[in-house]
């Protein structure tokens, strides 16, 4: 292993998708409209079956025969490992300045595929599809979503929106995000590491804010070290994970250089809408740039 590791009504039986539905606008607020997607559970479709680790695919009264759901195994996590691992995550982010932000605008280019969960039905699966976001890295800039099927304007970022000015001692910020997620369907503990991984994936905050993410994390009851997951596009890598009420979500970092790969959630129990192994969610960020102009490519 790389010096990196070494050294509506809500309750336990509602699908995950919709108590993230009910997180109202924390995220809208926070700084990205990553969020909007956790509203639904991600399914990996055609390209990631080849990644999937187990080869076994389930089948329920979910199916009606339209899809196999991937499934995956299940590892075992490391809780100290994980400290060690984001530690070592932040020493490398707080030694990493930005460069100018002045009307310029953070690209992230992802491959995706969600499930989507209505009042009618159990899910609906999308294809695996690409998504774009430019978000302004200064306030009263405008930001853009390419992605099929969701607002593409996604309106004026305030000063306060770009939470530029979060407390970048660890344990501030995690106080901070602990009480700015009440309330919003998870866990306390599941919903901070849900907000860290939103921030993470599609925000650029300052070198010792993002450090503080780590960090935050790092204190976070519950957080293990996962040493092989594989994101959308069939990448491996070593992943940070936690449990909530059922389900693990992983962040998914290249095991050599820390550079963050992507996300993947999956069933670690069975509930009733799915068995332990089904995998409910999958993200691989294939470009991340600054770029000049709202609606430019790298």
């Amino acid at each position: 292993m790389s010096d990196l590791t070494t050294a509506a009504p809500t309750g336990p039986d509602l699908p995950e998708a919709r108590r993230r539905a009910l997180r109202a606008h924390l995220m809208a607020e926070l700084h990205t409209p990553a969020r909007r997607h956790r509203m639904m559970i991600a399914l990996p479709v055609a390209g990631v079956l080849a990644a999937v680790t187990a080869a076994g695919m389930i089948a329920g009264p979910w199916d009606d025969g339209v899809r196999p759901i991937p499934t995956t195994q299940i590892l075992a996590g490391d809780h100290a490992a994980a400290v060690v691992f984001l530690d070592r995550l932040a020493l490398s982010a707080g030694a990493r300045e930005n460069g100018p932000t002045d009307g310029r605008y953070l690209y992230v280019k992802s491959r995706v595929a969600w499930m989507r969960f209505t009042e009618l039905d159990d899910g609906k699966l999308d294809e695996l599809h690409q998504r774009e976001v430019w978000l302004p890295l200064f306030a009263g800039g405008r930001g853009l979503l390419k992605e099929p099927d969701r607002p593409s304007d996604l309106g004026v970022f305030t000063a306060e929106r770009l939470q530029q000015d979060l407390p970048d001692e660890p344990g501030a910020l995690l106080k901070w995000i602990y009480k700015s997620s009440q309330g919003q369907g998870n866990t306390p503990d599941g919903q901070a590491f849900s907000v860290i991984g939103d921030l993470l994936r599609e925000s650029m905050l300052p070198a010792r804010t993002n450090a503080a993410l780590y960090q935050a994390a790092a204190k976070i009851p519950g957080v293990e070290l996962v040493e092989d997951s594989v994101d959308a596009v069939g990448r491996h890598g070593i992943a940070v994970a936690h449990v909530e009420l059922g389900e693990r979500r992983e962040w998914i970092f290249d095991e050599k250089t820390g550079e963050y790969l992507g996300e993947r959630s999956y069933l670690v129990e069975d509930r009733p809408w799915g068995r332990a192994g089904m995998i409910t969610a999958t993200t691989a960020v294939t470009e991340r740039a600054v770029v000049t102009r709202l609606g430019a490519r790298p």
